[in-house]
């Protein structure tokens, strides 16, 4: 039988892993394994993230969302090579992670092949993409 958690609240030194993917995190009721075996069910208000610890009747969970592959672009110097990327994935709506030195994309079929051809560099590689889905926060 899963355990369930329903409340997002204050990390605690002996909650559990549950180790999930972050499209899996973007729903508000999910069931996953933690690490110590149990299975354990998710129903929330709203969606969690990593690093989150969610409280249930008996035991706290922590997430740990899982590395993906992602593809990585260094921030530029270059003001026009800057124009192109947020042309580029701002026209395709890409959801980008923006970190202090590079941008942080989900790898998806024919995205390296259309940065290698307009000639944006990158690199391929595997880490935890804090991103949300484009449609949220986004209107036209």
């Amino acid at each position: 039988m899963a355990l369930l958690f329903n409340r997002i609240g204050e990390a605690c030194e002996d909650a559990i892993a549950v180790q999930i993917a972050r499209i899996d995190l973007w729903k508000r009721r999910w069931r996953g394994v933690a690490a110590n075996g149990e299975e354990v069910a998710v129903m929330l208000e709203d969606p969690a993230k990593n690093g989150d610890t969610l409280h249930g009747d008996e035991r706290s969970i922590r997430i740990e969302q899982l590395e993906e592959e992602v593809v990585a672009i260094t921030l530029p110097q270059d003001p026009e090579m800057a124009a192109k990327i947020a042309w580029y994935l701002g026209n395709r709506h890409i959801p980008v992670e923006v970190r202090t030195t590079e941008l942080l994309v989900e790898n998806f079929p024919t995205l390296t092949d259309s940065l290698e051809r307009i000639g944006i560099p990158h690199i391929v590689r595997q880490d935890i993409l804090n991103c949300r889905p484009h449609s949220e926060d986004h209107q036209h």
